[in-house]
């Protein structure tokens, strides 16, 4: 059965969006026996210093495995670099090495996307055609691995990119991590109204949409009543686990050079993101599969 895509993402950036990504990947594939594998399309390489450590993205990166060379070969060479070639399979600090796998990110991405505009802008392309050329060159990549794992996971930017389209038009289900407040509020609702809309129509169908609330404090009035002014809207597309403010999450998302068991990793939060794990599946296999 092919994997489940699913698309992590938010219009602005501190909400946990990297952080929640590698934590669902590990507990899928710790406590569920998944296969996950980690895309990392942000340029800022949260997600991929997360899932594989420092020492392991730096080496990605000098043999020039990360995922913007997969573009960027497209235009240089007549013969693109594989997309299964980037991957890095058993990543993850955690005791056992669960079946995490990465295909990275590194800072350059940005520049790529701009350089790879500018060349299709100079060759007479409008930016539909752009659009339409990195959506398909995406898909391509993804059908070499789909039948590979359980569930793809892909870290987005914050807010909306040519890549990011692509990455959401090619999603069964978009998983947009939220803080409960009213600014963050009022930026899911504009991608709802905006963004979403726009990326149904070009995928052809609607896409599942699942928020959740992250850096949730129960003791801040304005975080209880913004969470529930998301569940009262949002329905079943809204998580009832709640990821708290809390310093076990920070120390999770730092890597560790020594394997760590779940519970040594994620400390007091641990129920928590099994928890996520488990309604996350739930979720998700309502998805319709494009």
């Amino acid at each position: 059965m092919p994997a489940r895509l699913i698309s992590v993402i938010n219009m602005k950036g501190g909400v946990g969006k990297s952080t929640t990504t590698v934590s669902l990947a590990e507990t899928l594939a710790h406590h569920q026996r998944r296969r996950v594998l980690i895309i990392d399309l942000d340029p800022q390489t949260n997600a991929s210093i997360m899932a594989a450590g420092p020492d392991k993205w730096n080496t990605l990166r000098e043999n020039e495995r990360t995922l913007d060379f997969f573009f960027e070969s497209y235009i240089v060479q007549q013969k693109p670099k594989p997309f299964k070639s980037l991957i890095e399979s058993k990543v993850s600090d955690l005791k056992g090495k669960p079946d995490v796998a990465l295909c990275a990110a590194a800072p350059e991405f940005r520049i790529v996307e701009r350089d790879m505009i500018e060349n299709f802008v100079k060759r007479g392309f409008h930016i539909d055609q752009i659009q339409k050329w990195i959506c398909e060159r995406f898909a391509n990549g993804l059908k070499t691995v789909i039948n590979d794992y359980d569930y793809i996971l892909i870290d987005c930017p914050p807010g909306i990119s040519l890549f990011a389209e692509a990455a959401l038009i090619a999603a069964d289900a978009i998983l947009v991590p939220t803080i409960p407040d009213y600014v963050s509020r009022l930026g899911l609702i504009t991608f709802r109204k905006r963004a979403l809309r726009l990326i149904n129509e070009r995928r052809g169908g609607a896409s599942q949409l699942m928020v959740l609330a992250t850096k949730y404090d129960e003791s801040f009035s304005l975080h209880r009543s913004e969470a529930q002014l998301l569940k009262d809207n949002l329905g079943e597309a809204m998580f009832d686990v709640r990821i708290p403010q809390h310093v076990d999450i920070a120390k999770a998302a730092e890597w560790s050079e020594t394997p760590r068991t779940f519970e040594q990793k994620y400390g007091a939060m641990a129920g928590t993101v099994k928890k996520l794990g488990e309604e996350f599946q739930g979720k998700v296999e309502l998805a319709p599969a494009l």
